[in-house]
């Protein structure tokens, strides 16, 4: 794994902590929503810059 899929696993990694301790402290069903479609949209960006692979272009 090189480094830059590390920095960004661990900035997603570090966003979810950051919402887990915002929602621990304020249990509220409606802060959840919002942090969920704040989370998720990153989640699928993550996978999809790091984990989907893509059909390398050919030079033909």
């Amino acid at each position: 794994m090189n480094r830059s899929r590390f920095f960004a696993i661990f900035a997603f990694v570090t966003l979810v902590a950051f919402c887990a301790v915002i929602l621990a402290f304020v249990p509220r069903f409606d802060l959840a929503a919002a942090l969920l479609i704040g989370i998720v949209p990153a989640g699928y960006d993550i996978w999809d810059q790091l984990f989907r692979r893509r059909p390398s272009k050919s030079s033909g």
